[in-house]
């Protein structure tokens, strides 16, 4: 098999002389952004600045998910104080992940909530822009900088994964507080769990793979992924596909090598 060149984000985001971004679609289509020098660097470096603190994961899965929401949804659902989460809104703002607008006035005369959402322009680039195979810089100080976005990244999609994992505890909760019901829990079984009743369940799975079979699996993969790309670029250019209900994942480690390296960490503490 012939070694491939590393999968990595891009470094630079690829558009024209005029700073526009080519989003290829489906059936040959091509949509045209237009961008500024502030919005290409923060696609640049989207994963740099989302981990400046660990509330910005929570708020950027949150904000995708509900699709618009005011201070006190967010706090509520991240737990933190309005205070807190004024503070980190106006900074993503500031940093460009997010865009807000007033809320529509109410029957009290009441001032509306400021609406966050998305910057969904520079959130389509990034989901349609994907990862390019391409070779390590020979530069010290680029190939540093090509390591570190490596870093960002990897851990920004770890946190996503220890987050919204942890969202299943409230439903496993509740469905353990109604083992006391057994029609209750019944019910609940039927609508989350069980395959036979309803169309879209939990599912956790995982698979090893020897050295000698991992390549095959690859390659399997990337056919699978060419497709998963296409479906999401449907998607993500479809105006009534806004709400996002189900989130999938997918991770292959190295678990042998992981496990020697923390290994490695415990006896270093000794």
């Amino acid at each position: 098999m012939t070694p491939e060149k590393p999968y990595v984000l891009p470094d630079t985001l690829d558009v024209d002389k005029k700073k526009r971004f080519h989003l290829q679609l489906p059936e040959g289509k091509e949509q045209i952004i237009e961008l500024t020098d502030e919005e290409i660097e923060t696609v640049e470096n989207w994963f740099a600045l989302l981990g400046k603190h660990n509330i910005r994961f929570e708020i950027e899965t949150i904000v995708q998910l509900f699709e618009e929401l005011n201070i006190t949804e967010i706090s509520h659902m991240v737990e933190q104080s309005k205070s807190t989460v004024d503070r980190h809104l106006k900074s993503m703002e500031e940093d460009g992940f997010l865009v807000s607008r007033k809320g529509d006035a109410n029957d009290q005369g009441r001032m509306p909530p400021k609406l966050y959402q998305l910057n969904r322009k520079l959130y389509q680039i990034l989901q349609n822009s994907g990862g390019v195979r391409r070779p390590e810089p020979s530069e010290p100080k680029k190939l540093i900088e090509y390591y570190r976005r490596e870093i960002d990244a990897s851990r920004a999609v770890i946190y996503r994964f220890i987050s919204l994992l942890e969202k299943m505890n409230p439903l496993l909760n509740m469905f353990e507080n109604q083992l006391s019901d057994v029609n209750s829990a019944k019910e609940i079984y039927r609508n989350y769990f069980n395959p036979k009743t309803t169309k879209y369940f939990p599912l956790f799975s995982y698979t090893y793979f020897s050295e000698k079979y991992i390549g095959k699996f690859f390659e399997l993969n990337r056919g699978y992924e060419k497709k998963l790309q296409e479906l999401l670029t449907i998607q993500n250019t479809d105006p009534e596909a806004n709400e996002k209900s189900f989130v999938f994942f997918a991770a292959t480690l190295p678990i042998r090598k992981l496990f020697d390296i923390y290994k490695r960490e415990i006896l270093d503490k000794k």
